[in-house]
């Protein structure tokens, strides 16, 4: 008794800070998972709150880029830009990062292999051209507004190894979906072009905007979400990252959009549009600088102090990675090395099959 007592007793402040931030597990906090307090419209509420707040922040930082840019992401919940970086520039870049050697994290998603680095500033120190991104004006200041935090996002290189020689496992990356339940965005600058062939982005443009028809099925998921059991619905995820069907869409009104660019093209995202990776038809590779900025969505302002706060998130997200690294390592879900990114097979698919 004591013991639970004990558990509650942190617990609980736990749970209520989420509820005021950026928690989402309908799973893992009894609060967000409460049937008769979404039935009451917790979610929906949390859902609008945070939106209102995110457009009162691009309010206030809309003088960072121009007009065109905010309109374009305002109405479509995405900005494309090709030729984002000189072609000497990019170049640099792309030889760069091919030849990088770091601390390299290995998951299979279906039977592609992710492989990711974590570009914080001892790994930035090693790579000029790289942080020579990090530093580009335009590309700071487009993800300051469009995050609507201030801030500089944590940078990733992320190398995909589509229809790996592995055994398939489920694949969250490949089903439509929001992130969350609050505005968000991730970034992608291609190293390679996209296609068919190695796995487009999609998007569905203006699924970032708060209508009536997007409540009502917002009011829905969390309602669902919150069965237990064998009353749950088989295949949806109950982390709050809710995935949406196709009838589900042109009931909202929505329609898809796979967007295939040519490398050097920058793509940012507002991750509560409902989004996914597209599937590649064929064994292939895909590169890009992958970032991504989030944030307590119920914090009505913003860093005045975008570089500080940056290291600051860096430095603290990646005595996190530690932990994560650690417990996925534990039970067979990821696998770390150092060296390259591998182009041709990944060390995960070589263990496998070594295993078989």
């Amino acid at each position: 008794m004591w013991r639970s007592m004990v558990g509650l007793s942190w617990k609980v402040p736990k749970w209520i800070f989420e509820l005021l931030s950026w928690g989402k597990s309908f799973k893992n906090n009894p609060l967000l998972g409460n049937s008769f307090l979404n039935r009451c419209g917790l979610h929906v509420i949390r859902v609008i709150l945070a939106h209102l707040l995110f457009r009162f922040r691009l309010l206030l930082l809309s003088p960072l880029v121009p007009s065109e840019d905010r309109r374009e992401f305002i109405r479509n919940g995405f900005l494309l830009k090709k030729n984002f970086l000189s072609q000497a520039e990019f170049q640099r870049l792309t030889k760069e990062l091919i030849e990088l050697k770091a601390p390299v994290r290995e998951v299979i998603e279906g039977t592609t292999i992710t492989q990711r680095v974590f570009m914080d500033s001892t790994e930035r120190a090693k790579t000029p051209n790289f942080q020579r991104l990090y530093s580009h004006k335009g590309l700071d200041r487009l993800m300051r507004y469009c995050s609507s935090k201030n801030r500089p996002p944590l940078f990733y290189i992320e190398n995909l190894c589509n229809h790996a020689n592995v055994t398939p496992r489920p694949d969250p990356q490949r089903d439509l979906h929001a992130d969350t339940f609050h505005p968000c965005v991730k970034a992608w600058l291609y190293i390679d072009d996209s296609s068919d062939t190695n796995g487009s982005f999609v998007y569905v443009p203006g699924s970032h905007r708060l209508t009536w028809k997007r409540l009502k099925w917002e009011y829905r998921q969390s309602l669902e979400a919150c069965k237990k059991g064998a009353d749950r619905a088989p295949g949806r995820y109950w982390d709050g990252s809710f995935r949406v069907s196709a009838p589900e869409l042109a009931e909202m009104g929505f329609k898809v959009e796979k967007l295939s660019v040519p490398k050097n093209t920058l793509i940012i995202g507002n991750v509560y549009g409902f989004h996914c990776r597209g599937r590649a038809l064929q064994k292939s590779h895909r590169m890009t600088v992958w970032m991504q900025a989030r944030d307590n969505p119920f914090n009505p302002l913003f860093t005045p102090f975008p570089r500080s706060t940056a290291l600051l998130f860096e430095w603290i997200w990646k005595k996190a990675l530690r932990k994560i690294d650690s417990r996925k390592t534990e039970g067979g879900e990821q696998s770390n090395y150092f060296g390259t990114f591998n182009r041709a097979k990944s060390v995960m698919a070589s263990k496998i099959l070594e295993s078989e």
